[in-house]
């Protein structure tokens, strides 16, 4: 459960870090030209807009809000898209590109494994009150057994007579 909360706390705050890695990683291990640097700043602001909106999606959640842990399937799908996104900021010569295909499919995997998730858990949720209201809205049966009659099978009839003037 500590490492389902930490994912959850480390999630937005992993859209700022892992985006300014790049630019960190870049100054320290590229040996590349200018021009790498100008695709990194175009890529930077996607890379944070992109996690911005898988967070979102996976704090829409009622579970995860609830129980401030996201779900295993989101350990495993966040660690490795982080992973690579680490990797791809130390700029290996050769698996550079190797590191931003990988990014690009846990990317598409997070989003449509949590969009997922999150229809899932609402369905169900949706289904369960659905469920309660109709139970609610249904009219009471009453019984037929002469001994479990509502009112004790007595009946009073008041008749009233207008007079005509």
């Amino acid at each position: 459960m500590i490492i389902r909360k930490a994912f959850y706390w480390w999630l937005f705050p992993s859209a700022v870090v892992l985006p300014a890695w790049l630019l960190v990683g870049w100054a320290a291990f590229s040996q590349g030209s200018g021009w790498s640097f100008l695709g990194l700043l175009v890529l930077c602001p996607i890379l944070f807009v992109a996690m911005l909106v898988v967070g979102g999606i996976v704090m829409a959640r009622r579970s995860v809000r609830e129980q401030r842990a996201v779900s295993w399937w989101d350990v495993l799908l966040f660690t490795l898209w982080h992973l690579s996104i680490i990797g791809f900021g130390f700029f290996v010569p050769g698996a550079t590109g190797w590191f931003a295909v990988i990014g690009l499919l846990l990317f598409a995997a997070i989003f449509w494994v949590s969009l997922w998730e999150l229809l899932t858990e609402t369905r169900a949720r949706v289904q369960l009150t659905f469920e309660a209201y109709q139970r609610a809205a249904q009219p009471r049966e009453v019984p037929d057994a002469p001994g479990e009659s509502v009112d004790g099978g007595e009946y009073i009839v008041i008749e009233e007579r207008r007079e005509r003037d």
